[in-house]
């Protein structure tokens, strides 16, 4: 893969990591029953969701050619997570309970998600090295000076 692709697989698991550490500040936040920590802490990872399922979709899934069944689990998983932001990003003080069982719910759902995109991603990198290594082979050598 080519520096634009390293770089972006960069961006992509920081973007990962900052929603992972947002959903376990959520949970600390719950499991502490911080009703109002609870409640900016979900806005703030429902905004970072939004982002990340952006950047997976776009960059990830249109890019690097899931199969149909990857593609409809991903787009499952996007119309979960965006009903999930729609129902708890708004800036009003959740329910912790109800919020707790949808966020555990929606937890699982990510963990499969980002199987799949690992794979996705692992896949192209696969068929993407034969590709490097037949390059670097046609490549006219150089003189050193």
């Amino acid at each position: 893969m080519n520096k634009t692709v390293y770089g972006f697989n960069d961006r992509f698991h920081t973007a990962r990591q900052r929603l992972l550490s947002y959903l376990l500040k959520l949970g600390h936040a719950i499991d502490a029953d911080t009703p109002d920590l609870a409640s900016a802490l979900t806005v703030r990872f429902c905004d970072t969701l939004v982002d990340y399922l952006a950047t997976g979709h776009f960059q990830i899934l249109d890019k690097h050619r899931p199969t149909a069944d990857e593609l409809a689990a991903c787009e499952a998983t996007t119309r979960k997570a965006l009903a999930f932001s729609d129902r708890f990003g708004n800036g009003e003080t959740p329910d912790l309970a109800e919020l707790r069982v949808s966020l555990e719910r929606l937890a699982l759902l990510l963990d499969s998600r980002m199987d799949i995109e690992d794979e996705v991603l692992q896949r192209s990198d696969r068929v993407a090295q034969p590709l490097r290594a037949s390059t670097a082979r046609n490549r006219p050598a150089t003189a050193v000076a």
